[in-house]
């Protein structure tokens, strides 16, 4: 297994949950790509590199409420940026 970093499936789910109800953001691939990067890079990494290790890292994510106020802050603030800056635009 390669070295992954398991705060982007966390984050990819995040997105998609709050999205769905969201009619205002653009969801092309380039935008999604763009929410995806800021709310990673607003959130520690958690690096790891065995299924063991992956299962582990899902277990403390789901039980830590603190961790998923600041995956769902750092969404929502990915949203709000993309949704004011559309990348996909600025071509």
């Amino acid at each position: 297994m390669a070295v992954i970093n398991t705060m982007e499936n966390v984050v990819d789910v995040a997105l998609s949950e709050l999205l769905r109800d969201e009619t205002e953001c653009c969801t092309c691939e380039r935008c999604m790509n763009d929410m995806k990067c800021l709310a990673l890079n607003a959130l520690p990494p958690k690096y790891v590199s065995s299924e063991r290790g992956e299962l582990f890292s899902k277990i403390n994510n789901t039980m830590a409420q603190q961790r998923s106020i600041d995956i769902r802050v750092a969404c929502i603030n990915a949203i709000e940026f993309v949704k004011g800056h559309p990348h996909h635009r600025m071509d």
